[in-house]
């Protein structure tokens, strides 16, 4: 015996489980966002960091996360010499 889901069905399923993520009080993902910034746009103590975490590696992409109100930076370093 098989078992079939209508797509009504499937499409109300979703419609409840979106209505039930909107009524919720808290907003997990509201406030958080991120832009790709370049190593001159970065405050001082940042550059330091970058430098001595790099430790003569090339870095690439910085990218700026801002999430209830607290600043973080991803950065991508190539590989060693």
């Amino acid at each position: 015996m098989s078992v079939r889901i209508h797509p009504l069905a499937l499409d109300d399923l979703v419609l409840a489980a979106g209505l039930a993520l909107a009524g919720c009080k808290e907003k997990p993902f509201e406030g958080r966002y991120q832009e790709a910034v370049g190593l001159s746009q970065l405050p001082a103590p940042v550059k330091a960091t970058i430098a001595q975490q790099a430790q003569g590696r090339s870095v690439g992409e910085i990218e700026k996360q801002t999430a209830k109100g607290t600043t973080r930076y991803a950065v991508a370093l190539g590989s060693g010499n």
